[in-house]
């Protein structure tokens, strides 16, 4: 989180309790103009949702959050924001700020993302299920791309996303299994999640 004064806007944060999800703190004060930071407490309504520093489409990390624009939200409800998007597996931290504008009585959110890294190559197997269960994820969201962070959240996520898939069409007694291969030397090489049956 950050607490920056930047001529006309006034940038700052709620603070930092009860964040499991923290980066590096920076705190700039270049304004000459005296201002506070919002209460920890107080409502603000969200008027723009600014996402840095991920390779995710921003629209999928909005949805993610679960935040809205037009929203009110406090420091409570950004940081309960922030923990659903490092829920999915695929973001390590998250950092937010507020920009007030003084003519204006919403804020600008900013949320800066740190990735999950590295990223492994997955398919899906049998094969023949591979490309209509690709298809399916990129529909539901295009955050699901044919490579994820060797998590165990990451593979959760995914291998839920595919089983929703698989219910959709009418596969209810079957799931998704997620198996990291490897070199010889022991280093993790791809993703892959096999589709298999309930006993």
């Amino acid at each position: 989180m950050y607490l920056q004064l930047l001529p006309p806007l006034l940038i700052s944060t709620a603070s930092l309790r009860g964040i499991a999800v923290l980066s590096t703190v920076t705190c700039l004060l270049l304004a000459t103009q005296s201002s506070q930071p919002p209460e920890a407490d107080k409502l603000v309504r969200i008027d723009e949702i600014d996402i840095r520093g991920t390779r995710l489409p921003a629209d999928s990390v909005v949805r993610l959050s679960g935040l809205t624009i037009g929203e009110n939200v406090n420091d409570s409800i950004v940081n309960a924001a922030c923990h659903k998007i490092t829920a999915s597996g695929l973001v390590k931290t998250v950092d937010y700020g507020y920009a007030m504008y003084p003519d204006k009585p919403g804020v600008a959110l900013t949320l800066t993302l740190q990735d999950e890294t590295p990223l492994l190559p997955a398919a899906i197997q049998p094969e023949g299920d591979g490309e209509r269960l690709w298809g399916c994820l990129a529909s539901a969201d295009p955050l699901f791309t044919r490579e994820l962070p060797r998590t165990e959240r990451a593979l959760k996520y995914y291998s839920a996303a595919i089983e929703k898939c698989l219910k959709a069409v009418g596969r209810e007694n079957e799931y998704a299994s997620a198996v990291v291969t490897g070199h010889a030397q022991g280093n993790a090489r791809q993703i892959v999640f096999q589709i298999r049956k309930y006993r």
